[in-house]
């Protein structure tokens, strides 16, 4: 990449996440003054991790109460667990008017700012946080635009945004021909049965090995051991490209009223739906 891409690069993703930053405040303030959302599903309960890193905790803090706010008023109020790499009074404060709905649990192991401790939490530890049939993982920069979360529950074990390693329709022709998506885990669907096998591979292949700084617990459900395993593979019930790009985008591709997702994973992904008014 040359240099005036690289900085026009940098420019845009900087405007992208001060856009971000100002929708966030505007959507925050709008929904503090709406009263709780109808619940919803009793089938799925919402999971979020907080481990920002050197960043201004409190900022974070609020940035992930915005991400909550908006998944409640797409998909009606869920239970919700966030897990945290530290005790945090402004998350405290926030899981404290729900009546024990939402909460809050302390992991040490994971490190702050490290985005591999969380995706290897989730991998192996993510059935411990829920008894419900589904899952629906959030994140402070990913998660639901509208509603729809029903059309997506006893569909597939896993559903999230379509990896970039699908963009190009080389590898996602061979992916589709052994029965491989490759999909992000930030912003996603799971079924409890998906997330016990993933838990149990991630024992019997990574224990105690050092989790790769690159590590994505999405990958490693959907690519990894689909590619591994047949047994797995034959088990699992994953989307196609297109159904997984209807649940979510992570890229920058233009969007229009009529191909709205469900939601989107990321700064990129965000910015065209906010540019197009669809957010």
């Amino acid at each position: 990449m040359s240099r005036n891409k690289r900085k026009k690069k940098q420019a845009d993703r900087k405007a992208g996440a001060l856009l971000f930053a100002e929708w966030r405040k505007e959507r925050l303030e709008r929904d503090c003054d709406f009263p709780e959302p109808a619940p919803g599903p009793s089938e799925v309960t919402v999971v979020s991790h907080f481990a920002p890193g050197a960043s201004d905790r409190a900022v974070a803090a609020v940035r992930l109460e915005c991400a909550l706010r908006e998944t409640w008023r797409n998909c009606g109020f869920l239970r919700t667990v966030i897990v945290a790499d530290a005790e945090t009074s402004e998350l405290s404060a926030f899981a404290s008017g729900f009546g024990g709905r939402v909460e809050v649990r302390v992991e040490p192991s994971i490190r702050s700012g490290r985005a591999a401790d969380v995706a290897a939490f989730r991998a192996a530890r993510l059935p411990d946080l829920f008894r419900t049939g589904w899952v629906l993982v959030v994140s402070e920069d990913a998660f639901p635009v509208r509603p729809g979360l029903g059309s997506y529950i006893d569909r597939f074990d896993f559903v999230g945004a379509p990896h970039p390693l699908s963009d190009a329709w080389l590898p996602r022709a061979a992916a589709s021909l052994f029965g491989v998506r490759a999909m992000d885990g930030a912003f996603s669907l799971r079924t409890r049965s998906l997330c016990l096998r993933v838990a149990a591979a991630w024992n019997a292949r990574m224990a105690g090995r050092p989790v790769p700084s690159d590590f994505s617990d999405g990958l490693f459900a959907t690519s990894f051991l689909p590619a591994r395993s047949l047994s797995y593979r034959r088990a699992v019930r994953l989307p196609s490209f297109g159904e997984a790009l209807r649940f979510a985008r992570r890229s920058a591709s233009s969007v229009s009223p009529g191909n709205v997702p469900f939601g989107f994973s990321g700064v990129d992904a965000f910015v065209p739906l906010a540019k197009a008014g669809l957010v």
